[in-house]
């Protein structure tokens, strides 16, 4: 079965992406990342005054965070309650499924395994066009659960050198206390190297822009991350049964993302297909992101009609969205068909902006077809799995003939001693 984009009759194409940012974004986080290692927080402070307007001092008290939560909108902080409620009942059953377990192999071998935290972590807070307060909340909340004992966020500051009054209120009611005004590639590379009062740390998560992006996959190896983030995607699929006005709707909440956000839908009828883009063309001139959304959806939205349900299936697996919408009847039936997607989102009522904000589940997702083999950021992303053996003498004498024949095949003469002394055979 053809699995291919031409299994798709395309009413409206994306346009390819162009290699050409990702190169450029390539160089200048690589100068950003030699700086801050060979030079610090002075590089630190140059480079943020230069893409920020601010230089410094980069820590904020969590004294402010908590004056900021004072001053919140009732029904904002109301809200961030609740998608803290929800998002950390989430990921508290995750951590629930962790547990540590040991079998005995054989007589006298007992192996097992254990879930370890890492001792640090970092998490990046965007801002910019759209201070992403929710990210706050799906970022330390896993760690968090998690058991990390230092959590350090990090989020740009406007030139006033303050980070956004709502991401400082939303990281109060989280009980994060280390709170820097830094981002960009800046920001990465200080979380991982250190630099000045800013502390290394062992693990960096969260999104941001292609700077970002591009930092943690240089620092990849010299800490642990999440994962590197693209543009944000969804792909919808729908059947005759569907809303039309929903599925506008949620293109258009994946548009205005950002100018290099891609916003999909496949379905089984044309009628629907016409419907939903009509109405989106109706929508989006009322759109206070217009300007966003629209310059989005001209280059990267795409509708299709797939001959069958199967063909659509077939499609979503071949190109692994991070947000997979089954806007079907039987979404259930069609997920079990479904191998590579960041987050799925079952039946006509479920869109991907409960998962961005409240629902419960991790907007941190795989883009760019990264599905395929990672996965979102979830509690177990900021732990370990450490195995260990424990051999009793008779154990280990049951082991060590064979295991000494393997070390002399390869040549390891103190292995094979090793082996030979454990089985109480002199040399």
């Amino acid at each position: 079965m053809n699995t291919g984009k031409s299994s798709i009759r395309w009413l409206k194409e994306s346009e390819p992406p162009s290699g050409r940012v990702e190169s450029e974004v390539r160089q200048a986080v690589a100068g950003i990342a030699q700086d801050v290692e060979r030079r610090g927080m002075d590089a630190v402070r140059e480079h943020s005054l230069k893409l920020d307007g601010f230089g410094g001092p980069f820590e904020t008290a969590y004294e402010t965070a908590l004056s900021q939560l004072a001053s919140l909108d009732p029904a904002v902080r109301s809200a961030i309650e609740e998608s803290i409620r929800n998002v950390r009942r989430f990921h508290s059953l995750e951590r629930e499924t962790l547990r540590d377990h040991e079998w005995e192999l054989s007589p006298g071998v007992r192996a097992g395994f254990r879930y370890v935290p890492v001792d640090s972590a970092a998490v990046y807070i965007p801002g910019g066009r759209y201070p992403l307060v929710s990210s706050a909340v799906m970022c330390v909340i896993p760690a968090q659960e998690a058991g990390v004992k230092r959590i350090a966020a990090f989020s740009p500051p406007g030139p006033d050198g303050k980070i956004d009054a709502t991401v400082l209120a939303a990281l109060a009611l989280l009980g994060v206390r280390e709170i820097w005004a830094v981002g960009g590639a800046q920001a990465i590379a200080a979380a991982a190297l250190g630099a000045g009062d800013i502390g290394k740390v062992d693990f960096i998560a969260g999104p941001g822009n292609a700077y970002v992006a591009e930092a943690k996959r240089a620092f990849f190896g010299t800490v642990g991350i999440d994962g590197v983030a693209g543009p944000s995607e969804v792909l919808i699929i729908a059947d005759e049964g569907a809303n039309h006005r929903y599925a506008a709707r949620d293109l258009l909440a994946q548009s205005e993302h950002d100018p290099m956000a891609r916003a999909c839908l496949v379905t089984t009828s044309e009628a629907f297909a016409q419907d939903a883009m009509d109405e989106l063309s109706s929508l989006l001139p009322c759109l206070a992101t217009r300007k966003t959304a629209e310059e989005s959806w001209k280059r990267n939205g795409a509708v299709g009609v797939a001959s069958s349900l199967d063909h659509a299936i077939d499609y979503a697996n071949s190109i692994a969205p991070e947000h997979l919408q089954l806007a079907l009847a039987n979404p259930r039936e069609a997920l079990r068909q479904c191998r590579s997607y960041g987050a799925a989102f079952l039946g006509y009522s479920s869109s991907e902006v409960f998962g961005d904000y409240i629902a419960g589940t991790n907007h941190t997702l795989p883009t760019a077809g990264r599905s395929r083999f990672s996965s979102g950021l979830w509690t177990g992303s900021f732990m370990k799995v450490v195995t260990h053996l424990d051999l009793s003498p008779d154990g280990a004498r049951r082991l060590c003939g064979p295991g000494e024949t393997l070390a002399r095949t390869e040549g390891l003469d103190a292995h094979a001693g090793a082996l030979r002394a454990r089985g109480g055979i002199s040399s």
